[in-house]
């Protein structure tokens, strides 16, 4: 029994006694661990608070590096800085942003603040603060932005109207980046027409060009993506991908193909020319290229041939009323190498030159050519690295338009003309969020 007392009185010199104080110590181990934890818990959720603080800054300030509205572009930066980490946040002294830029359109933020310690200043007494500190930085990057107008005579009324206020409104959203950005503006109805090439400078004269949009002439959807891939687009060969020029396509048509340009002979003279569609037969007039629709001499297009002069032709001239019809006009397409009559199963039995080609398949065969140049000229487009957004309005087929563009993401569609600007701005606020890194 007086072993036990003194087991009592003096816990050391027996091994119950021992565990009892081994554990008190590991106890106050263990919770200052955990403090420990929880504090280094509090300085990275800090210090993630303040990179999301800086780098909203840095965007907001690349956002706006040519805003004539703005005189003080650091302080803009830093009070953006400040609005998103205000003192006391989670613990923390008050914040010290310092804002840099390189002049070319980059904005650098530094940011740093004091944590306030409390559970690591009980257990190293030290530390009652202790420094965390990010950075982050972003610019505004260039852009090259061709506008590709469907301007055809179905467009005629309200829906060149809505189109005109959409289109507008669109190159207006990146007013403040004339100096930097570049825009081209094509309309295309028979023929495709450049108003206005790949430059610095547009709002104005694009502005001024779309105004003065009018309605007619068929759909040659090919040859304005043709042209539209051809503009003088930057080589960004060796260019590091974020350092690139965003290089878009904003392709509005509001229908299918109805016309192509290829190389015509007529009474033994060649002719760069448009043929289109008039409902389900080919239209009897072969159309210039580079106007919105102005007919050539050549008349009765779709009757098929050699092309050569009266007398030298083996195909037959018809008299009428006492006209004289010259029914020969020879399509090099038919010896395209890509697009010839083998190309379209319903033409593979005739000949190159061959004499007053039925309507029902050189009808079929011209708007397989139309929808298939269209579909292969956007996907050369993209083959630079140049993105293609489309708009399609009414009777257009989305399926078409889908092919033409970059992914589902960039192919929009409405049956109604008033939903025009609305999508144009949606386009014009994804270009300007991706033009920020």
């Amino acid at each position: 029994m007086g072993r036990y007392f003194i087991g009592l009185r003096n816990p050391l010199r027996n091994q119950q006694g021992a565990y009892i104080l081994i554990t008190a110590i590991t106890l106050v181990a263990l919770f200052g661990f955990a403090a420990l934890g929880i504090e280094v818990g509090r300085w990275y959720a800090i210090q993630g608070e303040m990179s999301k603080a800086i780098d909203g800054a840095a965007f907001a300030g690349a956002k706006n590096v040519n805003n004539p509205n703005i005189t003080d572009l650091h302080g803009f930066v830093q009070q953006v800085a400040q609005a998103n980490f205000p003192p006391g946040l989670l613990g923390t002294d008050t914040p010290t942003f310092l804002v840099g830029d390189d002049g070319n359109g980059k904005i650098t933020v530094q940011g740093s603040t004091n944590s306030i310690n409390s559970l690591a200043k009980v257990l190293e007494g030290n530390h009652s603060t202790t420094l965390i500190g990010a950075n982050g930085s972003a610019k505004l990057r260039n852009a090259e932005i061709a506008l590709v107008l469907d301007v055809s005579g179905s467009m005629a009324g309200t829906p060149l109207s809505d189109l005109k206020d959409g289109a507008k409104q669109f190159v207006e959203n990146f007013k403040d980046q004339e100096n930097d950005n570049k825009f081209a503006l094509l309309t295309f109805a028979s023929g495709v027409q450049k108003p206005f090439n790949m430059n610095h400078g547009y709002v104005s004269p694009i502005t001024t060009a779309i105004n003065g949009l009018n309605a007619s002439g068929g759909t040659n959807a090919e040859d304005a993506l043709a042209q539209a891939g051809a503009l003088p687009w930057s080589d960004q060969s060796g260019v590091p991908p974020n350092e690139r020029t965003k290089q878009v396509v904003v392709f509005f048509s509001d229908g299918n193909p109805t016309a192509f340009r290829g190389q015509f002979r007529f009474n033994g003279t060649d002719y760069d020319g448009v043929a289109a569609l008039g409902g389900a037969v080919v239209y009897l007039s072969l159309q210039r290229a580079d106007q919105q629709y102005t007919l050539y001499s050549v008349n009765k297009v779709q009757f098929t041939g050699d092309g050569k002069t009266t007398g030298t032709t083996a195909c037959p001239n018809t008299t009428s009323g006492g006209v004289t019809n010259k029914l020969n006009t020879r399509w090099y397409v038919f010896t395209d190498s890509t697009y010839g009559l083998n190309s379209y199963g319903p033409m593979s039995s005739y000949g190159s030159q061959q004499c007053n080609i039925p309507q029902a398949p050189l009808a079929g065969y011209l708007t397989y050519l139309a929808t298939q140049m269209a579909i292969d000229n956007a996907v050369a487009i993209k083959g630079q690295g140049i993105e293609i957004y489309t708009i399609g309005l009414g009777a257009v087929d989305p399926a078409f338009l889908g092919n033409l563009s970059s992914g589902p993401n960039f192919a929009y569609y409405t049956p109604d003309s008033s939903e025009l600007a609305g999508i144009f701005q949606q386009i014009a606020n994804i270009l300007k969020l991706v033009l920020i890194s």
